[in-house]
């Protein structure tokens, strides 16, 4: 009899402990289940979110948003996360070549972000880390306060909060400071308020800046003086660009004219005294895949020793954010490390 009842709550056991695993696996199944039911949810319901807001920007209503109605977005999107707090936010990390050495002098480049991106929005539209590795120069790619550059009235120092100007001479004097960097090399290139920014380091530091290539972004229309140095520009423009117009114009968010590429172009030749046009007319670009064949003009201008151009680089039917190819990346990195300080 004991053996029975000994059996019989042994066997209640073993069922028992399975009955425990059966549940748990359920239980595990369930919970599983779940959670790829709330994940799913999750998904749909930012799905939903998404196609709301681009149906809210979506301003004449044919499915897709074009330049302005992605730049409304955009803005929409900074002033929902822009951070504040000023300097301490900025993410300016000086990059250097994996092979330094502190005994050779390296030329030093400044990539400004247009308006609403970021330092990696930048990097990802110009990337520099494979060209720095081969060109042996060392590069920042920072990032503006609100991601705005405080560069002109028009673009867009609408805030006037804060001196861009002296925080990127200020960032430049420490890289020299710490890194074997060559003064008479030292150059900034950016995208559209990065591109007025350019403008505004070569009025505001002529002495200091060799160099500068602006894409789609100009200066002021009548600039408050000359500057006091010459600097080589490179100005690279689309015709079509519906955000900074190649004819000039003014932005969403201000009344405050810009100039045109070609008159802004104009006021560089004079600020630089480049009055010996180069013949060009063979150096036909293909700066970019979105546009078919060569669709890149040159106008090239330099002064009387040769020392200073001033460049124009008409992108025939280029949009505002022209994304360069590889190749041609890699002639305006050559074209930028060619400038030396006069």
């Amino acid at each position: 009899m004991k053996n029975e009842i000994i059996t019989s709550v042994a066997a209640a056991a073993v069922m028992a402990w399975s009955l425990g695993g059966v549940q748990a696996q359920e239980s595990e199944k369930t919970g599983k289940a779940e959670a790829a039911k709330e994940a799913r949810e999750r998904d749909s319901s930012s799905k939903d979110r998404r196609a709301r807001i681009m149906r809210a920007f979506d301003r004449n209503k044919d499915g897709d948003l074009d330049e302005e109605e992605r730049g409304a977005l955009r803005r929409y999107i900074e002033s929902r996360s822009s951070r504040s707090g000023g300097e301490k936010n900025r993410d300016d990390k000086i990059e250097v070549p994996k092979d330094y050495d502190p005994k050779k002098k390296y030329p030093f480049i400044l990539s400004l972000h247009g308006y609403g991106s970021s330092s990696r929005g930048q990097l990802r539209f110009f990337p520099l880390e494979d060209l720095a590795e081969k060109h042996d120069f060392i590069y920042c790619a920072p990032d503006a306060v609100d991601r705005s550059w405080n560069a002109t009235e028009a673009c867009c120092d609408w805030r006037g909060k804060v001196d861009d100007s002296k925080y990127l001479r200020g960032l430049i004097e420490s890289a020299v400071k710490k890194y074997s960097i060559d003064r008479s090399r030292i150059y900034v290139t950016g995208l559209s308020n990065g591109g007025f920014m350019s403008y505004r380091m070569a009025h505001d530091h002529s002495d200091l800046i060799a160099a500068i290539v602006p894409f789609a972004g100009v200066g002021y229309k009548t600039w408050p003086s000359k500057p006091k140095k010459p600097v080589s520009v490179l100005h690279i423009h689309g015709t079509k660009d519906s955000t900074i117009k190649w004819n000039g114009g003014t932005t969403r968010s201000s009344s405050t004219s810009y100039p045109g590429a070609e008159e802004n172009f104009n006021n560089w030749k004079q600020f630089n005294q480049c009055g010996r046009e180069v013949d060009a007319k063979d150096d036909k670009i293909d700066l970019t895949r979105k546009v078919p064949g060569n669709e890149t003009t040159v106008t090239r201008f330099q002064n009387k020793d040769g020392s200073v151009t001033t460049e124009l680089w008409e992108v025939v039917d280029g949009s505002h954010v022209t994304r360069p190819s590889g190749e041609a990346r890699e002639l305006i990195i050559q074209w930028l490390l060619n400038k030396k300080k006069p």
